[in-house]
């Protein structure tokens, strides 16, 4: 059987967050909310709660509204790039044409009405109609004054009329009219009190149509109603309103901290302000029959039963969709959602970490701590960890409980403004003897070390660069640091003295390789199984092959090329027009690199292959733009933090153990139907496998990726192996280890 945690191997699971919405919709037995990166979805049958991701077929990431038709039975998705999804019936059909249309200016859908077969987009150019049986764009209609492009901002219908709401005030004209294309075919709604104003949304209820106007200049939000005359139905001073929706009996504003309930009459029914437990910040809210549902922006979708009892209807994920780095050793994922600009500067973000272990999400958070950059994990203590800030200094964990925090107050640490929190930390690495190096930025004396027992070196080196960035330790002790800004790197010797300076040994270079070409821009940085440091540069990855001789010649960085197999005898650099923004090892050797804009590569260990290349339009990746990558030694995934989000893969290799231990397969037994691979999990780098059926007949061998292998469950002449049980005898490289499990396969 498939044990809790084990996904298959070449799956794909997100880790978005699910503790916001924006927008909701309500079918006759579902509910809808769109988080803004996924969908939530409410089984009102049978009360469960359900995701859909980009994993799960969405075409994008990026939502911007959501609306549901009950007449087609169909969820229509609009996406920030303007593309569109119609999930009906569990099949997803996508309507690519306005995203893929050259429209000047702004191109954006502001919101979803659905009327009979229709869905009407409110765009930032007109209303575009989607015939929802024929699945495909009907017509552009363009409401205005035909001066220009007009924005629309919602949509509303009542007696037989269609009413958009515009930059330049409310226009309306009848659904029957074949030519509202043409924008002389809209009427101007003149009973408003101020026609000619910006009106941002609309309901239709009871005879009578309310209109928001929404000016900046103002202190907030005026709502007319038209109805034989135009007059003020509401105003109330710091109300800014977000959403209006129709109800059975009657109509909802929703704006921010409260939800109004009126009647077909307009007269006030129910004012939510409060869900008992938190304070709301309310997108939109969507009477049904007695309930209410309500997207809330801190709360995520949110239930009202009798509008009195309110529940909050969300999945675990981390605390946000920013990730700036990723950090993941033996089971346990560590997300820093800070941030620095271009140049370095904070972008003030508060502390937000989010902790993945044994399948569970834990945030960390602090009210006055900010920018998080990175997380390392103990290796000999997987509960302990230490965060670097970029102005907060230094965290210390135990049991994701923050047990110290290291500033100029309590350390050797320094501010780069006396006075105040400006303890700018970034990179950090652990040596063999549990001595933790970090890097500082602005202050005399870039490298501090925390040593185990509690106790600080203070390194008086400065380094010639206004930044300093990540660090690793190498298994021959040296530090190699990355200078960000084109400074190139830094590398540390400290003779495995780190108390003693006199015998240290340090060289500050830029990249140059074998063809004594400078690379200035250094990204990411890695030491593979092997001891080669890989580095990250804005002109593709290369190699230190023999980093102890750094100190001692001109080093040289090896790249890689790749036989153009043209017949011209050429050859080109892998990867040479892309940036490496992170690169992390797997249990095999391999390397995986991330990148600016092409997404994420797996390689070969020696670089030369190319394995995999996931991007936006091959997988579910959610992004072409990787900022950080890490892998799992343990479970062998592969998390991407990417520009729009968090996700993992589960890769094919994990570490490799010194001995066999606690050999298994899963999935055992392996049922009919079945369709991926069988992982083999607990070896040493580089078992040597056979299987055999029961008489000891070899249907299959192989050599381990790491600590783990996969069959494919066919011999060799790629047909599905007859049921039975199956022996699978491992050996080391060497042969001085071996062992021997079996499985049991069902055709």
């Amino acid at each position: 059987m498939i044990l809790q945690g084990q996904t298959p191997v070449g799956s794909w699971s997100d880790h978005l967050v699910y503790n916001t919405a924006n927008s909701v919709t309500v079918a006759a037995d579902k509910v809808f909310a769109s988080t803004g990166s996924s969908i939530i979805i409410y089984d009102k049958v049978f009360a469960e709660l359900k995701k859909m991701s980009r994993i799960d077929g969405l075409s994008e990431t990026g939502i911007s509204t959501i609306s549901w038709s009950e007449e087609n039975k169909t969820l229509v998705i609009a996406y920030t790039s303007t593309n569109i999804d119609l999930l009906k019936n569990n099949i997803i059909y996508n309507i690519p044409d306005i995203s893929r249309k050259y429209i000047p200016g702004e191109k954006k859908i502001n919101k979803i009405r659905t009327n009979g077969k229709y869905a009407y987009l409110a765009c930032s150019f007109g209303i575009v109609v989607i015939d929802l049986d024929k699945r495909e764009i009907h017509d552009t209609w363009k409401p205005g004054n035909g001066s220009e492009d007009e924005k629309v901002w919602d949509i509303a219908f009542g007696k037989g009329k269609i009413y958009a709401a515009t930059d330049m005030g409310v226009f309306s004209a009848d659904l029957s009219n074949q030519g509202l294309a043409y924008f002389g075919n809209w009427d101007l709604v003149t009973l408003l009190p101020n026609p000619i104003a910006r009106y941002t949304l609309l309901t239709f209820s009871g005879d009578k149509l309310y209109a928001n106007l929404s000016d900046t200049l103002l202190a907030g939000d005026q709502v007319y109603v038209v109805g034989d005359i135009g007059s003020l139905f509401s105003f109330t001073s710091g109300i800014f309103n977000k959403s209006f929706d129709n109800a059975p009996a009657g109509f909802t504003f929703s704006s921010g901290a409260t939800v109004k309930y009126y009647d077909l009459n307009g007269s006030l029914i129910k004012t939510i302000s409060s869900f008992g437990w938190a304070v709301p910040d309310i997108s939109q809210a969507v009477v049904d029959n007695a309930d209410i549902w309500i997207a809330d922006i801190n709360s995520g979708l949110v239930k009202g039963q009798n509008m009195s009892e309110f529940t909050a209807l969300t999945l675990p994920g981390p605390v946000s969709n920013s990730a700036f780095s990723i950090t993941s050793s033996n089971g346990k994922t560590i997300i820093c959602g800070g941030a620095t600009d271009n140049s370095w500067n904070n972008l003030g973000r508060p502390l937000q970490i989010s902790v993945y272990e044994n399948n569970n999400w834990t945030s960390l958070t602090s009210g006055t701590i900010i920018d998080p950059l990175r997380a390392l994990i103990d290796p000999g203590n997987v509960n302990h960890v230490f965060v670097s800030t970029w102005g907060g200094g230094l965290l210390e964990y135990e049991n994701n409980n923050l047990i110290k925090q290291y500033t100029e107050s309590n350390s050797p640490l320094q501010t780069i403004i006396p006075g105040r929190p400006y303890v700018r930390i970034c990179g950090l690495a652990m040596d063999k003897s549990k001595n933790l190096w970090l890097t500082q930025t602005g202050v005399p004396g870039n490298i501090k070390v925390l040593k185990s027992d509690g106790s600080w070196i203070v390194n008086p080196l400065t380094i010639n660069a206004p930044t300093i960035g990540d660090i690793i330790t190498t298994a021959l002790g040296q530090k190699w640091i990355i200078l960000p800004q084109g400074y190139g790197l830094f590398i540390y010797d400290d003779n495995k003295t780190p108390e003693n300076f006199d015998d240290d040994r340090s060289k500050k270079m830029l990249v140059q390789d074998s063809e004594n070409q400078i690379i200035s821009f250094v990204y990411s940085i890695a030491e593979d199984l092997d001891g080669n440091i890989w580095v990250g540069t804005d002109q593709g990855p290369v190699i230190y092959f023999n980093p102890e001789k750094v100190f001692d010649s001109d080093l040289k960085a090896s790249r890689i090329k790749i036989p153009r197999n043209d017949g011209t005898n050429l050859a080109d650099y892998m990867l040479k027009t892309e940036t490496i923004t992170s690169i992390a090892i797997d249990g095999a050797n391999r390397k995986w690199l991330g990148t600016a804009s092409s997404g994420a590569y797996l390689l070969s260990p020696d670089g030369t292959t190319q394995i995999k290349n996931f991007n936006e339009q091959n997988s579910p990746l959610l992004s072409n733009s990787i900022v950080t990558l890490a892998v799992d030694n343990k479970t062998g995934d592969v998390w991407f933090g990417t520009s729009k989000g968090v996700q993992s893969f589960r890769g094919d290799a994990t570490a490799g153990e010194e001995k066999f231990k606690k050999i298994y397969t899963f999935p055992n037994p392996v049922r009919e139907d079945f369709k991926g691979n069988v992982t083999i999990t607990g070896l040493v780098r580089d078992t040597e496998i056979r299987i055999t059926d029961i008489s000891g007949n070899l249907v299959y061998e192989t050599v381990s990726d790491g600590g783990e292998a996969t069959w494919d469950l066919k011999t060799y002449t790629g047909r599905r192996v007859a049921t039975g049980v199956y022996l699978v005898f491992c050996a080391s490289k060497d042969g001085s280890q071996s062992c021997v499990t079996k499985m049991l396969v069902i055709k």
